[in-house]
């Protein structure tokens, strides 16, 4: 080529431009399509009382199941934006994704934030048709302290009460990690006694396993590591008559439990979680 180059002198003062067209058709291929268009929406006055609506770019008008998604953090740190591929992923599976933000420590109580994200579905769910969702369809997920806080709504109805609307909105629930006995929790993690108080009985109001025995509560999928608590929140669920499913993590690191759920590249344990998660949706949200 340099020696053409040589031999071809014309040629010489356009050689710049060809080396800019071969780069430019490398490197600026067309990026991929998303499945999904995103709105982004407030249910209440406060700053952080607000959503990103996730909806499949399908042209049709068919009624589809959401999932409200909750956001980690500690109940301290966090945003609506923590979704990684998520949104791509469900929209794909005909979903509605909808990620939530809420009112943090030391602003508000863990009590508020349940509140806001309960005001949140209430908005959801009347105005489900501009969405083109199924009211009957509401699924809770949420990591970490969203996973607590989606636990907690689950199971104690104060909190959906308190925004108007009885538990029997919520068709299921996804706990990826987070914790459902406070009790056994905090002394492990002394740092979250900033949100939670010390005194162990607040531990207890706020623990989604204090009202695991309450009648004709959601399904639930517990996804994670601590295999003591969800095992135990697993029997008195099912003592009661509620229906509980589990799936232990080994490998995946707690941050990487959210970050990998519907990843195209992740390990082999990551897509076996996914498949957990996606075939117990499935299996809670077929048409009737």
């Amino acid at each position: 080529m340099d020696n053409f180059l040589q031999n071809q002198t014309w040629l010489r003062p356009f050689v710049p431009f060809f080396l800019v067209l071969i780069i430019s058709t490398v490197t600026h291929q067309p990026a991929q399509a998303q499945s999904f268009s995103q709105t982004h929406v407030k249910y209440g006055s406060e700053p952080r009382q607000t959503m990103d609506i996730y909806t499949p770019i399908d042209g049709g008008q068919q009624s589809r199941p959401v999932i409200i998604y909750v956001h980690g953090g500690g109940w301290m740190h966090g945003d609506k934006s923590n979704v990684a591929e998520k949104p791509d992923f469900f929209t794909n599976k005909g979903y509605a994704f909808i990620s939530v933000n809420y009112q943090l420590s030391p602003r508000v109580t863990y009590k508020e934030m349940a509140k806001d994200i309960s005001r949140a579905i209430y908005w959801i769910y009347h105005h489900a048709h501009h969405y083109q969702i199924n009211m009957a369809k509401i699924n809770l997920m949420g990591h970490s302290a969203g996973g607590h806080l989606v636990a907690l709504i689950g199971t104690d109805s104060y909190y959906l009460a308190s925004a108007g609307l009885p538990l029997q909105v919520i068709n299921s629930i996804v706990n990826l990690d987070g914790p459902v006995d406070l009790t056994e929790f905090i002394p492990r993690n002394n740092a979250y006694m900033e949100v939670f108080g010390d005194n162990k009985e607040n531990w207890a109001h706020a623990s989604p396993v204090t009202y695991v025995s309450n009648k004709n509560l959601p399904p639930i999928l517990l996804v994670g590591k601590d295999k003591k608590s969800f095992t135990a929140y697993a029997e008195k669920a099912r003592l009661a008559g509620n229906a509980v499913d589990l799936f232990f993590n080994h490998a995946l690191t707690h941050r990487e439990i959210t970050n990998m759920l519907g990843s195209k590249n992740g390990p082999a344990e990551a897509v076996e979680m996914t498949n957990a998660v996606a075939g117990f949706l499935a299996r809670n949200n077929a048409s009737s």
